[in-house]
């Protein structure tokens, strides 16, 4: 082997030995963001390539794909709705799971849960700690999802809680996936008084993005 031979394949093999250690750090990586995203088991390995796409939610898996790939040049986020076990926090889990693995930053929650984490920090220091919640989830992630907007039992505290998210979200410009079983009027009437000034935040920022089918759970498929 002559010494350029020999220069060349150390050369290939520290590549070889770098690009291990960057996919090993990036798996890490990848890891710690799923624990922080607060994606459960069940929707952890959920990715778009093994989404069962029904003719009538073509439109709506379309969109989901397209919006990962554009994030985060992002003008509007999605608002997905639909009834109960059509499939609506199935698809978001691929858009969570997409932009996890390109490194970015997503909370992924049920409304109840973001709802109790806030409230969590109550009778503590000072109201300091809700501001910084509100803070995390708005200021300190590229994405918030938030799954069944509507099932939080609609007190003041809670909707005065959820409308800062919005429409901090809203004066920031920036994309929000939101899924629903109300749509319209009917999301309106669940989040009470506020309720209008949430939900026409969320049709500005948001596409209307419907889901529809039997209840998978059920079926089974």
């Amino acid at each position: 082997m002559t010494i350029d031979d020999f220069i060349r394949e150390s050369i290939r093999e520290n590549e070889s030995e770098v690009k291990a250690m960057i996919m090993q750090k990036k798996q890490e990586r990848i890891s710690e963001l799923l624990d922080y995203s607060g994606l459960g088991k069940r929707f952890r390995d959920k990715r778009f390539d093994d989404y069962v796409v029904r003719g009538e939610n073509r439109e709506a898996f379309d969109k989901a794909v397209e919006f990962s790939k554009r994030f985060p040049n992002c003008p509007r986020g999605l608002l997905i709705s639909g009834p109960v076990g059509t499939g609506k926090s199935r698809l978001a889990a691929p858009i969570t799971n997409s932009l996890i693995d390109r490194l970015y930053t997503v909370i992924c929650r049920d409304i109840t849960d973001i709802v109790s984490m806030i409230k969590s920090t109550y009778g503590k220091k000072t109201d300091l700690e809700e501001r910084e919640m509100v803070n995390m989830l708005t200021d300190d992630v590229d994405l918030l999802v938030i799954d069944d907007l509507g099932k939080e039992q609609s007190t003041e505290n809670t909707l005065v809680l959820l409308y800062q998210i919005v429409n901090r979200l809203y004066c920031d410009q920036k994309p929000v996936v939101i899924t629903t079983n109300y749509t319209g009027q009917a999301l309106v009437g669940k989040l009470g008084e506020r309720g209008s000034s949430i939900v026409s935040r969320l049709t500005e920022m948001c596409d209307a993005v419907a889901i529809s089918g039997k209840d998978w759970r059920l079926t089974n498929d």
